[in-house]
């Protein structure tokens, strides 16, 4: 997920826009999700190792964006490739080929917008794009708005990723990642308020020092994650105050159309 988050700009592309895909191949679950979102779905042929939307479980899969899978995309015959991050070797195949190919790096709402409005277009598929935008826009307003103007936020550690029985290698969401957007939405506010990167590894200097109230975690067990950080961490406040809460829905991470589920699942758990 990291690599797919990169910060390049979107590679250029041409096309007939006249000419809707019907032979789309998506490399990137939350691309995927969007374009089903958009009613879509039907021109959409193959999809990565990686996929988790319900809907194209079966789909044929190409592969992930290290290692697509360049001779079943060739059966395939797609007259798009769509990726997630960047991947040269699959862009170069393409141009070789004639095959149109589209590069997002969507990390944040607005780019998560960028890439609706995008794919509205080329798959022609516009009448879906208001409801989907409004849905997301008035869900996190409204969960803006559950909060006293008065409220403090709670100070959140936003862990994407660490050891699977041990606090060590932790790897968090900075003030970049559209997590901190939601966690913001949501009612609290990101521990690392100034650190601008969208992710990073955190030492356990930091993490002592910036004394989080509220530890989210991201697709790991829930039965025993607060024990987990008692083990190395009992001083931390929200280890101490049993504040170590796990977000379980596969997507959580996934900058897509689930993105307010995210948001309001990072709500219940911020409560007292």
């Amino acid at each position: 997920m990291l690599a797919a988050c990169s910060k390049s700009e979107p590679l250029p592309t041409t096309h007939d826009s006249a000419s809707i895909p019907q032979r789309a191949v998506v490399i990137g679950p939350a691309t995927a999700a969007n374009i089903f979102a958009l009613g879509a779905g039907a021109q959409v042929i193959a999809v990565s190792d990686y996929n988790t939307l319900q809907e194209a479980t079966s789909l044929p899969r190409v592969g992930g964006l290290f290692d697509p899978n360049i001779e079943r995309i060739t059966a395939l015959n797609p007259d798009l490739v769509l990726i997630q991050g960047q991947a040269k070797s699959l862009q170069n195949y393409c141009e070789a080929r004639g095959i149109e190919f589209r590069s997002f790096s969507t990390d944040t709402l607005a780019a998560w917008r960028t890439e609706m409005e995008w794919l509205a277009h080329r798959f022609h598929a516009q009448g879906q794009l208001p409801a989907q935008l409004k849905r997301m826009d008035d869900g996190l307003a409204a969960l803006a708005a559950q909060w006293p103007a008065d409220a403090t936020p709670p100070r959140v550690l936003l862990v994407i990723s660490r050891r699977a029985n041990e606090a060590s290698s932790i790897g968090v969401a900075g003030h970049s990642s559209f997590l901190n957007e939601l966690l913001v939405h949501a009612g609290g506010q990101n521990v690392f308020p100034d650190n601008d990167r969208d992710y990073f590894d955190l030492n356990e200097e930091s993490l002592i020092r910036a004394a989080p109230e509220v530890i989210l975690e991201f697709g790991t067990n829930p039965e025993n994650a607060l024990a987990i950080w008692q083990n190395s961490f009992p001083q931390v406040p929200a280890v101490r105050d049993g504040r170590v809460k796990v977000i379980t829905q596969t997507d959580a991470m996934m900058p897509g159309p689930s993105m307010l589920n995210t948001a309001q699942a990072i709500a219940e758990a911020l409560l007292p």
